[in-house]
């Protein structure tokens, strides 16, 4: 089985570079759209301490309730609006050792082009979900900036 490192996305979201930017540092607006379809971040349990070092808590629940999916990690870099880096991870998890998630966010004139990174060692399997489940979460941030 190959592996490969990690999952590459480009998105183009129909919003400035800085609306774009708050919606990922601004708890009110996380809550709108965190999480792929059928789940939502409920805005009471999410936390975030948006500054180099700071830790951040996101979970997500399905839309019936049944399942919460915890998500947390650690802020690397915030260079707004243009960059954002962090740690994505499982609360119970070493944030030490987790791989960094970067953001780079290039204005467009009225639009924001995120370059997103996540690094890890994966199967294509891997990379394929992970593309798909990450490609939902955009599509959730797009449709609220555009709206918002």
């Amino acid at each position: 089985m190959t592996e490969l490192s990690g999952v590459t996305i480009t998105y183009t979201f129909d919003a400035p570079r800085e609306k774009v930017f708050e919606a990922w540092t601004n708890p009110q607006q996380f809550a709108q759209w965190w999480g792929p379809k059928g789940f939502t971040a409920p805005l009471d349990k999410i936390s975030m301490d948006v500054r180099p070092g700071g830790e951040w808590r996101a979970p997500i629940v399905s839309e019936d309730g049944s399942m919460e999916i915890p998500f947390a990690g650690t802020y690397k870099v915030v260079d707004g609006p243009e960059r954002l880096a962090f740690t994505v991870t499982d609360p119970a998890e070493d944030q030490e050792s987790a791989d960094v998630t970067t953001l780079v966010l290039t204005d467009l004139g009225g639009q924001t082009e995120l370059a997103f990174n996540q690094p890890g060692e994966m199967t294509e399997e891997g990379v394929a979900e992970l593309t798909e489940g990450w490609g939902q979460f955009f599509d959730k941030l797009n449709e609220y900036v555009t709206k918002a």
